[in-house]
């Protein structure tokens, strides 16, 4: 019972309606955006190459390789991919996984749980797996999310164009040292309205967003 398909994620469920779980790896390429959709499935993001923004309802997360994101049955969402990704997707059937909790959380991924995400992986995508193994890891998982300590990452992705220019730039070379005044100039903006932009959409100055920025890269090449 391989996922490794072109099948989406609500297909498989429909398909398999009656496990306990099923995962997938997924790859999206850098500035792929996967709209707003949901699953009736619980779901958890683990991208062990390359980072998202995952916007939930009216809540951003970024979603490094050091973390994953649990996402419950039935809640809408979007993600901005900011890297070449890959992550594993686990889908955890919601009238048989009951432990899990009802709210989306971010949570920093031990080695231990990245080991379990893994195992898990592996074990719901093998025919022979024994259904108790399943239940036993998947029981350790939620005990995993319920007590994980959540990470507290500043949002990277702007909706306003300009910012978006100056965003994209510094994905491709998050070295660039360009002053704000300067990039005000080349995005056709004052270097007020830029700044004033920062503050709305992302709550912080041009340098200390750029600095996250940077942060975001150097994870992602760890």
């Amino acid at each position: 019972m391989t996922t490794r398909h072109v099948k989406s994620a609500n297909t498989l469920i429909s398909e398999q309606a009656n496990f306990q779980a099923i995962a997938k790896v997924i790859a999206m390429p850098k500035g792929y955006v996967d709209e707003w959709h949901k699953h009736p499935w619980h779901q958890v993001i683990f991208p062990f190459q390359g980072i998202l923004q995952t916007k939930v309802v009216n809540t951003q997360f970024i979603v490094p390789n050091s973390g994953m994101l649990f996402i419950p049955a039935n809640t809408e969402h979007e993600s901005f991919v900011m890297t070449d990704t890959q992550f594993i997707g686990i889908y955890l059937n919601p009238e048989i996984n009951n432990l899990f909790p009802l709210q989306t959380k971010a949570v920093s991924v031990s080695p231990f749980l990245r080991e379990l995400l893994l195992q898990i992986k592996d074990s719901v995508t093998e025919k022979n797996t024994p259904i108790s193994v399943v239940s036993a890891l998947l029981t350790v998982l939620s005990d995993q999310i319920r007590a994980g300590e959540c990470y507290d990452m500043a949002l990277l992705l702007p909706s306003d164009r300009r910012l978006m220019s100056i965003f994209n730039a510094l994905m491709d070379d998050p070295t660039l040292t360009t002053k704000l005044s300067d990039w005000a100039k080349q995005v056709g903006a004052s270097e007020r309205t830029l700044s004033r932009l920062f503050t709305k959409e992302l709550g912080m100055s041009f340098p200390l967003w750029r600095q996250h920025l940077r942060l975001v890269s150097s994870l992602n090449l760890l």
